[in-house]
Order: structure tokens, then C-alpha cells, then sequence
């Protein structure tokens, strides 16, 4: 294929009549061709042929319903939302992008950023459970506070601020089984006994993950409120979400992976999963064609000497593609010689600020959320 035969995203979407979340989409279900621009490589060029001919396809009859069935994998959002949108390979959180936000606030400023109020506060509160696990823990804590909740949509706009720091709070020293106070991202520092350079590091991974889009854990807090539950409540949906080994729990096979690199055993690990997406270990994302920007937003902030970050280098040079943010999460706790449940926990306090963001955006909508199923015997 010459040059002509390849387009940009931009004139790709146009021919399609879908966003650039739609066409990562087509791409990650093989329906497109993709290769680097050689004139720019920060940008993807698409078979155009490929394009015209899905283009077609959906003008089919039938072609609305077949692409809604699609859309809820790694599709175009089901929900007009305020809060965030993927645009040009970043991530822009109410009009700034993810990487601004990450240089300089805290999770807590975050929050008040999603949430649209003057500022929000983690008060001291105890996550106290018996239960051994930090996902227990928390979804034990939002058990109780569930019993103690109010219907979402009773609640008054200046609720929102309190009741979210409280459960911020307490989710946060569950998940960490300690009872602790001030800013989250000194929490995690204090009770992991981290440096004073790595509790930056997590201030900016808090951030980072405090919301992406209609993720599945951010579907099903969206789907709770949006039937009045609780606020508690809708966070223990997404929490129990979180907590799957394709969304949250995938930092858990990025550790096994980037420890089998560590180890020279990085082909035993691959030969395993050779019939397994990488996305599952931390490679790769539908989303972001040419990187996942949160996950470069991390990693370079590690020393570039540093195992860890070497060997993730090695993994991605071996699969050809880049590591997304569960792997950076990995590395970035193997560095700073944090706990090995640490990635999870990070990406549980984060992404709190976002649910809560999520369902009260939902909940003000009035809406309530019921797909249609389409019966096939």
C-alpha cells in the first residue's frame, strides 16, 4: 500500500461518523489496520479501504442496533457526561487534561475539580474491619456506611462535599487497615513508610486515576445512582467491579509479569499467555493507540536506572507495545518498594474522587439507565 491508501484519525472519524474513543475501538477488534506515520511518530495512520468498507457496512439495515450491541465493547459512551472525554491521545478531566492536573494537585483538590465545589476534605474516619484483604476491608466499610445511607437523589447539592470526604476517608484507611488523617496521598506514604519523593509520586498516580471515562467500574456507580441507591452503595458497586482481574485486579498479573522480566524469565511468562491480550499485564490499551498517557506520565518520573523501569522498556520492546497505566502503577510500587497489593490500593483511592463525581452528575440527570437486550436463541 502506498501513501495514499493510509489516513489520519481525523479524516478517518469524519468518513466513519464516530469519535476517536469508536475508531481506538475498531482497532482493537482487528477491524482496522494501523500503522505509525513515518513523518510524525506521535501519530496513527488507518487503512483507508479498511475504513470505507466499515463505513459501508454501517450503513446496513439493521447497522444502529448492530453498532449499539458493539458499543458497550470499548464502543462510543452510552452517557453524555461533563466530567471527562478522551481527545488526541490525552485525557481531560472538566476541560484540563490529566497530565496539568497530575503536576501539582492533590487528590482531594481533584475531587473538589470533578465535584465542582470550593474544596473538599478527608476527615479523620475509621475503615476499622477483621475482614484480611484491603478490597474486603473497603467494600466491608461501604457495607456499613450502605445501612447508614440516603436515597442519592434526596440529597441536597451541598451534601456532596462532606459525605464524599467522609467516604473517601474511610475507604482509604480500610483499604490501607489503618487509621489515619491529612491528605490521601500522605496516608498511603506514612502507612508504607515511603520516601518523601515517592509520596509525590503517589500524589500524582491518585490523580491520575481519579477518573477515566465510562470505565466498567464507573458504568456500574453510574447505574447504581441512577436507581437512587445511596451513595455508599453506588461505591460498593464500583469497588466490586475494581476489584475483577480484567479492570482493577489486571496489576496484579503486571506485577507477575514485570517480576518474570526482573527474573530472565519473560519468555516462560509470555509463552504462558500467548493466547492472552497483553492488555491483560499491562501492555497496550483500546483507547490509546499510541500509548497510554498516564502511564508515560508516571514512568517518567522514575529513575531511568531503575530494574524495574529497564525491564519494562525490554517487555514493550518485545510485544511492541506500550505500557499502560497498570504496569506503570507496577513498576512505579516496585521501585519505591511498596507493598504488592500497593497498585490496587492506589487505584482504588483515585478513582474514588471520580465515582462520586460520576454519581452525582448521574443522579442530577434524573435518568435512569435500562439497555435493551436483543434475544438470539
Amino acid at each position: 500500500m502506498n501513501s495514499a491508501d493510509w489516513i489520519d484519525a481525523e479524516t478517518a472519524c469524519a468518513l466513519l461518523g464516530v469519535r476517536s474513543q469508536t475508531l481506538y475501538a475498531y482497532v482493537s477488534r482487528k477491524l482496522l489496520r494501523v500503522q505509525a506515520d513515518t513523518t510524525d511518530g506521535r501519530r496513527s495512520l488507518y487503512a483507508k479501504a479498511d475504513v470505507e468498507a466499515l463505513a459501508q457496512q454501517n450503513r446496513r439495515p439493521r447497522a444502529r442496533a448492530e453498532v449499539a450491541e458493539a458499543a458497550i465493547r470499548w464502543g462510543d459512551p452510552v452517557l453524555v457526561t461533563a466530567i471527562s472525554e478522551l481527545r488526541q491521545g490525552m485525557l481531560w478531566l472538566r476541560g484540563r487534561s490529566v497530565g496539568d492536573c497530575a503536576e501539582t494537585m492533590t487528590l482531594e483538590e481533584m475531587a473538589a475539580h470533578l465535584w465542582q465545589v470550593d474544596a473538599v476534605e478527608c476527615p479523620d474516619v475509621s475503615g476499622a474491619s477483621s475482614l484480611s484483604t484491603p478490597v474486603g476491608r473497603a467494600m466491608d466499610f461501604l457495607v456499613h456506611m450502605t445501612g447508614e445511607g440516603t436515597a442519592i437523589d434526596s440529597r441536597a447539592a451541598d451534601d456532596w462535599a462532606p459525605l464524599g470526604g467522609r467516604l473517601m476517608s474511610g475507604v482509604t484507611n480500610a483499604l490501607l487497615a489503618r487509621d489515619l488523617g491529612g491528605p490521601i496521598h500522605l496516608r498511603l506514604g506514612r502507612a508504607w513508610q515511603a520516601s518523601d519523593a515517592a509520596a509525590d509520586d503517589l500524589r500524582r498516580a491518585l490523580v491520575l486515576l481519579s477518573d477515566h471515562e465510562l470505565n466498567p467500574s464507573t458504568f456500574a456507580v453510574r447505574i447504581a445512582a441512577s436507581t437512587g441507591a445511596s451513595l455508599p452503595a453506588a461505591l460498593l458497586s464500583g469497588l466490586a467491579t475494581l476489584s475483577g482481574p480484567r479492570h482493577g485486579g489486571a496489576a496484579t498479573q503486571a506485577r507477575a509479569a514485570l517480576k518474570a522480566a526482573l527474573d530472565g524469565e519473560a519468555e516462560t511468562f509470555l509463552k504462558a499467555r500467548q493466547d492472552q491480550s497483553p492488555y491483560g499485564f499491562g501492555f497496550g490499551h483500546p483507547l490509546y493507540p499510541d500509548g497510554d498517557p498516564r502511564a508515560r506520565l508516571l514512568l517518567e518520573r522514575l529513575p531511568a536506572d531503575a530494574a524495574p523501569l529497564r525491564a519494562v522498556g525490554a517487555l514493550s520492546q518485545r510485544l511492541g507495545l506500550p505500557a499502560n497505566i497498570d504496569m506503570a502503577l507496577t513498576a512505579m510500587s516496585m521501585v519505591h518498594h511498596l507493598p504488592e497489593d500497593a497498585a490496587f490500593t492506589i487505584f482504588a483511592a483515585g478513582r474514588l474522587a471520580g465515582w462520586i463525581g460520576h454519581a452525582i452528575e448521574q443522579a442530577e440527570s434524573g435518568d435512569i439507565i435500562r439497555p435493551r437486550a436483543r434475544y438470539q436463541r
